[in-house]
């Protein structure tokens, strides 16, 4: 066989490796894993929770016991963050209590979710007159103060904690309902929408299985934003008293007790603070990276 025939056959058996195709949702992990301020919080955030979740095997004391003989004592050995006016150990209570915070944040947040992603998909894949009465009825819930509503609930209905999950998020589905509707109306004049609509898909199944599976990286951007904010809101209805209530403990009802003596005992300020600081920033910082990574201009860099 000549030199030119033994190269032909070698390039006919050559075949070319062909590059494996990857979906947006991992060129969108991709850019995230770059992200290193992102990476930093979702790994502090995974932390939080796991410490959350192993509150009852990691705390050296009851949440709920009291050592009046010991009082308030600074940060030492045996009590990592100091404990309160009435010997109650402030680490097992800071723990606790991000069980609370981060539960009524990703529960408050489920329920504006699912109520929030239906209501502005409907209304923006209907339109028309429904989409006008819709947008103003969510209009006129807009002005509402949400304090009033929430603690029209707590008069009505009792103090319960699972009363506060449902109104953080009968509150925060308002600005999800809108972001879904605009982004329902805008897609639902795209190829595919007329394409299904013309094979006889149901408005329900278009809806469900078309609609929203393409606004999910706006509604998980906004999710990073949201739960931060349910969190402050319910340490803010802490601070005032209608929140957690003893002996459960959250960060809002710790930063509360530690204000009334922060001049004295100062621990029992700072590390709530700090805890609810450092989880705000890791839930802002992997908003932040979600939003860049999703971005679909992003994948032209």
């Amino acid at each position: 066989m000549t030199e030119a025939a033994l190269k032909t056959t070698t390039l006919m058996n050559q075949t070319p490796e062909i590059e494996k195709g990857r979906s947006l949702w991992e060129d969108a992990f991709n850019r995230l894993l770059k992200n290193k301020m992102a990476v930093i919080g979702l790994c502090y955030l995974i932390f939080q929770t796991l410490v959350a979740i192993f509150a009852p095997w990691l705390a050296r004391f009851p949440y709920e016991e009291t050592n009046l003989a010991l009082g308030a004592v600074p940060p030492d050995w045996v009590h990592f963050f100091g404990t309160d006016d009435l010997g109650r150990d402030m680490f097992t209570r800071v723990i606790y209590g991000s069980r609370i915070s981060l539960m009524v944040g990703i529960l408050a947040t489920a329920v504006s979710v699912l109520i929030g992603v239906l209501y502005g998909a409907v209304a923006g894949y209907v339109g028309g007159r429904t989409d006008d009465i819709l947008m103003r009825i969510l209009e006129i819930l807009y002005s509402l103060p949400f304090i009033f509503f929430v603690i029209i609930l707590m008069v009505l209905f009792g103090r319960n904690i699972y009363l506060l999950f449902v109104a953080l998020g009968l509150i925060e589905w308002l600005t999800m309902a809108r972001i879904v509707r605009g982004q329902v109306v805008s897609l639902k004049k795209v190829e595919y929408i007329d394409a299904a609509r013309s094979m006889g898909v149901g408005h329900v199944k278009i809806i469900l299985d078309h609609l929203i599976p393409n606004v999910l990286g706006t509604v998980i951007i906004y999710v990073t934003l949201t739960v931060p904010g349910v969190i402050l809101e319910e340490a803010f209805l802490s601070f005032l008293g209608l929140g957690v209530q003893e002996p459960m403990s959250s960060w809002g009802t710790l930063i509360s007790d530690g204000v009334a003596a922060m001049q004295t005992y100062p621990w029992m300020l700072i590390f709530p603070c700090v805890t609810l600081m450092l989880a705000l920033l890791a839930l802002n910082f992997l908003g932040d990276g979600l939003r860049d990574a999703l971005d679909p201009r992003a994948s032209k860099d």
